[in-house]
């Protein structure tokens, strides 16, 4: 009874939103393609924006926080198509902000990764966590760094999101912003205390990361903020060295500055930037 009650409610929620949003009238068969389900067309009219839809759904008992055949909730649907309008809906009608794939794919991890700051904010008041990642370690603030949005970011630490905390293998939220090419973003991760010298299991840092994708403005963002110049992966190649195999002397120059040494040590020999320049000067034919 107590579902059928909360049902009714649900329904009654939706229909007042339509009203007032003006929607007009659309076949739910539109939605309906061979073999799929109510629940399939419901989250199916979500991510098409189409309100009135969503109602006769939930008339035809349709879940608000059912999964389509692709695991995904309306609200997560919606979110990911960008229909900002048809989630305030969804969550002003009891739709769950928590309820993720199975994977553990949030509402909360696509409005950040497509920088959707609005959406964010509503979900973190209806009860999302900044703490809540996938299983590898994947957070909402990783996925803000995808979204490039500075100022989500900013308001996913204030939040209480870690700067520091990474994937299982060891990939940093600063080593994502690096290879991104984001300097304000690298600079606002360092600013709250995000460890410049973190390495992954492959042993790279966010350094090695900016100048192996040639990101000039982040290395001066990394040197600036006490980053090791020395630091080498297993392969003994420092920053100076990937920089100058590249020929970019803007870098060279940056982290000869900083006192980037000329010399790594490597496991059997000492490989230097003196043998490095040879490699790349004459390019072969």
């Amino acid at each position: 009874m107590i579902n059928g009650l909360h049902r009714t409610l649900t329904v009654l929620a939706i229909t007042s939103l339509v009203v007032l949003s003006g929607y007009a009238q659309v076949p739910a068969s539109k939605y309906q393609t061979p073999g799929a389900s109510n629940q399939d067309g419901l989250i199916l009219a979500a991510e098409q924006g189409d309100a009135q839809v969503l109602l006769k759904f939930m008339a035809r008992g349709a879940q608000l926080d059912g999964f389509d055949k692709h695991g995904r909730t309306a609200l997560l649907a919606a979110t990911e198509a960008g229909k900002r309008d048809i989630a305030h809906t969804l969550l002003a009608a009891g739709a769950s902000a928590t309820a993720t794939k199975s994977d553990g794919w949030s509402p909360l991890m696509s409005a950040a990764q497509k920088g959707h700051a609005d959406l964010v904010a509503v979900y973190i008041d209806a009860g999302a966590s900044v703490h809540t990642n996938l299983p590898n370690g994947y957070s909402p603030l990783m996925a803000a760094i995808e979204s490039g949005n500075n100022e989500l970011v900013a308001s996913l630490i204030n939040l209480g999101a870690s700067a520091n905390q990474g994937t299982t293998d060891g990939w940093t939220p600063l080593m994502a912003a690096a290879m991104r090419g984001q300097p304000d973003i690298v600079r606002e991760l360092l600013a709250v205390g995000a460890n410049p010298d973190a390495r992954n299991r492959d042993a790279w840092t966010a350094l090695l990361a900016a100048v192996e994708t040639g990101k000039e403005e982040v290395v001066q963002a990394l040197v600036e903020g006490n980053a090791d110049v020395d630091a080498a992966p297993w392969d003994g190649w420092t920053p100076l060295m990937r920089a100058t195999a590249k020929g970019d002397s803007w870098m060279v120059a940056t982290l000869k500055d900083r006192g980037a040494s000329t010399v790594a040590e490597l496991a059997d020999t000492d490989l230097s930037v003196a043998v490095v320049e040879p490699l790349v000067s004459d390019p072969p034919r």
